[in-house]
């Protein structure tokens, strides 16, 4: 796990009382410089690996790493090392260690790979280290770093810790950290080293994460799908919060946002059987709203307005509600970046790991209760399908007022009815879902488009009033939008009707 930590603070670390129960033997510390090598296509990179020589203590130590994957700051890849006598890699021993892994041994075959290698960055570190032994019993390496990552004349300071599980539960260092966290500021790191040194290149940027492929397998217990499930929204989640933080696109908002409803759909959906704390579905349910400002400014600027501009007449000036909005929804979006990065979001991070890691649900479950917990996911997968199409289809009885909030109604079932479908699809017939998705989807879709015209007539009603000068275009805006709102029956009725004839994926 790694925690970011401003670079003054380390000091404060040597003081604190927690550690220094924990420690085991003294603290050592030395210098080391680490050479991170590719070819000049960046060949490495493209594959998500990395490659290094570290230097330190007299000894040259070659590591590569592959695949794996990050939540909630925890680090989980596949990782060979050894130490070489050379200043470069030594490839053929990297094959003999990577052997049975197919994408690392597919790049180690390359031709003429070790020739191609050649120094992309450097890492320049004074490194600190501790072990530590946790009240359970877990043995822990602390490595406290500072220094720079370091390319021609780009330097990018580098100041974290890394808490490596050496045996014991992996999920008791959040626990750990959250400790930590009570004593000095910290963010959690979901970039590794090498990630950073190929953004100071350039070469890479954080890539805008949509939900994952989630597969179930029909043996699995409720709570093992729950997991599953849990930890694919939190992997959509985490993944978009670098471009969130540091980036002003809407698409990386957007996908965390839906990360967050898929999250909270899900939770909802085990509700009876793992209740999930209320003090982190409260912060969830702040955070999605904090995203969700921004995202409807975002679309209002982006999209919405785009619609009105080629039915507006001269004297409406849609452009200057477009300027507006997007002042607007600027605001909005660095209000969201200082939410992901604040240190309430790292709490929220590390007390959700902690909860799932540790199944914390069953510390309040009888033995009644539990046994449910091992109920056949499939048995519980058709029960909450015939739940969420039940619910959709009595909703959907209210589409015939053509009333913004009943189509909302209809909307948020649909949605909770698509990402349960999601959730369970592979437990069913390919072709079966992907018709019954298809349909859900088309409708969904009408039903977001007039959620998001709602939406924009009252954003527009803001404007008006904070922008008095666009008061007449916002006028005009909101008429044209609403008159598409009930406008909009017939289409609504169609892809309903669509729907209604669509066989869900549990009927045979």
């Amino acid at each position: 796990m790694k925690l970011l930590i401003d670079e003054s603070l380390l000091g404060k670390l040597d003081d604190l009382q927690l550690l220094g129960r924990v420690t085991v033997g003294r603290p050592a510390a030395h210098a080391q410089k680490d050479v991170y090598f590719d070819t000049p296509t960046y060949d490495l990179m493209s594959n998500g690996m990395g490659l290094r020589i570290r230097h330190a203590d007299g000894k040259r130590i070659q590591t590569m790493k592959s695949g794996g994957s990050v939540q909630s700051g925890l680090h989980r890849r596949n990782e060979w090392e050894s130490e070489i006598d050379a200043d470069r890699p030594d490839v053929e021993s990297l094959k003999r260690m990577a052997e049975g892994d197919d994408a690392a041994a597919k790049l180690l075959g390359m031709p003429g790979l070790q020739d191609k290698l050649q120094p992309i960055f450097t890492l320049d570190i004074e490194r600190t280290v501790r072990q530590l032994r946790l009240p359970a019993g877990e043995e822990v390496e602390m490595a406290i770093d500072r220094g720079h990552i370091v390319h021609g004349d780009k330097r990018e300071p580098v100041s974290e810790i890394e808490l490596e599980i050496k045996s014991g539960l992996p999920h008791r260092l959040f626990g750990f950290a959250l400790e930590l966290l009570d004593a000095i500021p910290m963010r959690i790191g979901s970039l590794s080293k090498a990630e950073r040194g190929y953004a100071l290149l350039a070469r890479a940027k954080p890539k805008v994460v949509k939900a994952q492929k989630l597969v179930l397998k029909k043996d699995m217990s409720v709570e093992q799908a729950f997991i599953a499930i849990v930890s694919n929204c939190l992997a959509q989640i985490h993944g978009n919060e670098q471009r969130v933080m540091h980036d002003t696109d809407a698409e990386s908002v957007h996908q965390m946002r839906v990360g967050l409803r898929r999250l909270r759909s899900a939770l909802d959906m085990f509700e009876d059987i793992i209740a999930c704390p209320a003090v982190i579905q409260e912060e969830l349910k702040q955070l999605a709203g904090r995203l969700g400002a921004a995202r409807d400014w975002q679309v209002l600027a982006g999209s919405t307005l785009d619609q009105v501009t080629a039915h507006a007449p001269k004297e409406v000036d849609v452009g200057k509600l477009i300027a507006a909005a997007h002042e607007h929804a600027a605001r909005h979006r660095a209000e969201a970046a200082k939410e992901v990065a604040s240190l309430a979001y790292t709490r929220l991070q590390l007390q959700l790991a902690e909860w799932l890691g540790g199944k914390q649900w069953r510390e309040s479950l009888d033995d009644g209760a539990t046994g449910q917990l091992d109920v056949p996911v499939t048995a519980f997968a058709k029960s909450m399908l015939k739940h969420d199409e039940r619910r959709l289809l009595k909703r959907g009885k209210a589409l015939d007022d053509n009333e913004p909030e009943s189509r909302h109604r209809v909307r948020i079932a649909a949605k909770k009815a698509r990402y349960a479908s999601e959730f369970f699809a592979s437990l069913y017939p390919k072709q079966r879902v992907r018709r019954y998705l298809s349909a859900l989807s088309a409708m969904q879709e009408e039903l977001g488009w007039l959620n998001d015209a709602a939406v924009a007539t009252e954003l527009l009603a803001q404007l008006q009033i904070s922008n008095p000068e666009a008061a007449m275009d916002a006028s005009f805006a909101r008429g044209y939008l609403t008159a598409g709102i009930y406008g909009s029956g017939g289409d609504i009725r169609r892809l309903w009707k669509d729907f209604t004839h669509a066989k869900p994926p549990y009927k045979h």
